[in-house]
């Protein structure tokens, strides 16, 4: 209670976004398993077949922040790949061929990307295992993917600020941090036990780039921001704050889950400090 009162005086509002988060899972979590009983996840269920599908393996989770320019990304051709959200327009994404591309962001259900993305997706890489958002499942324009072999729909909550939510269990209602795509890719690598997971091209800084005005992706500016008033960026800055607080809260769980993520950036990041630096030529020096 203590230790409470002091981050109470210290930090009010976290405190109070941790309990309106907490009130909000519950909510979420009760409507979940209300439509669970009514058999309307039975499609998360296929997700087990993922389970300890890497174990012992290394992953490499590529983010679509400007310093993925830096690498080299065909070494990646014959490595086990997370790619997310746009990066199909890179020019290495045919040659690399990541065994995953995940799509969580409404933009895809709302209209702001187009549906055809996922069709350039499944052209470019035939063999792709494509994680999409389970809140999509019903809705008519996703109906042509609702059984495809190698289409994965995948539920989540956010983490919580006050207690030990976390769990990357993809068959359920998982909780991921609040950064974005990227942690999606966290979540999927610890549920396929990988041991080492790479992290690529990603800054956890792309809202504070654009409003200085700096590319925030590999491709440059992000014009999905371009109308983007102080308001809207007020909320972002406040969705990237959550997500590097929640990244300190987990990564600890990803190591008991013996699951280790390694930042492969090559300069130092102050939003990443959480995770361990590695030099990419490093990785690569002993293969054959």
């Amino acid at each position: 209670m203590k230790k409470f009162i002091k981050k109470l005086k210290i930090d009010p509002y976290e405190i109070a976004e941790g309990l309106v988060v907490e009130l909000w899972n519950l909510y979420e979590q009760l409507i979940f398993t209300i439509n669970k009983l009514l058999g309307k996840y039975h499609f998360l269920k296929k997700n087990a077949i993922l389970e300890n599908r890497h174990i012992g393996e290394r992953i490499f989770l590529l983010g679509n922040a400007p310093s993925l320019n830096d690498f080299d990304l065909t070494k990646l051709k014959n490595e086990i790949v997370i790619m997310v959200n746009k990066s199909f327009t890179h020019k290495d994404y045919e040659i690399i061929k990541p065994q995953y591309h995940i799509f969580v962001d409404p933009k895809l259900a709302n209209g702001i990307w187009p549906i055809e993305y996922i069709e350039t997706v499944l052209k470019k890489n035939p063999k792709v295992n494509l994680i999409l958002n389970a809140n999509w499942f019903y809705l008519e324009k996703f109906a042509p993917y609702k059984n495809k072999e190698n289409i994965f729909w995948v539920k989540n909550k956010m983490v919580s600020l006050l207690f030990n939510n976390f769990n990357y269990d993809l068959t359920t209602y998982y909780a991921c941090s609040g950064l974005g795509v990227v942690s999606h890719g966290f979540t999927l690598a610890a549920y396929t036990k990988a041991k080492k997971v790479y992290l690529i091209g990603v800054e956890a800084n792309g809202v504070v780039k654009l409003m200085a005005d700096q590319d925030s992706h590999f491709s440059g500016k992000d014009s999905d921001y371009a109308n983007h008033k102080s308001l809207d960026w007020a909320r972002d800055l406040k969705h990237m704050s959550r997500g590097i607080m929640t990244l300190n809260k987990v990564c600890n769980q990803y190591s008991k889950n013996k699951t280790e993520i390694i930042n492969l950036n090559k300069k130092k990041s102050i939003t990443l400090d959480m995770f361990p630096n590695e030099d990419w030529n490093n990785i690569f020096k002993n293969d054959v």
